[in-house]
C-alpha cells in the first residue's frame, strides 16, 4: 500500500492519506478535512516513506 501526505488548501493540516492510488500524477484531490469540517481541496506534498 502506498501512502501520502497531503495538505489541506484551507486551513493547512497536513495528514496521511494510506491508499494504493498513485497521487503524484494527478497533484490534487477533493476530500474531506476533519479539522474544518468540510470537503476542500488537499495538495499532495510527496510520498510516505513507511
Amino acid at each position: 500500500m502506498t501512502s501520502w501526505y497531503l495538505k489541506c488548501e484551507r486551513c493547512g493540516q497536513m495528514w496521511l492519506f494510506l491508499g494504493s492510488y498513485d497521487l503524484e500524477s494527478i497533484g490534487r484531490i477533493y476530500h474531506y478535512c476533519r479539522v474544518c469540517g468540510r470537503n476542500t481541496f488537499h495538495t499532495v506534498v510527496k510520498k510516505a516513506e513507511l
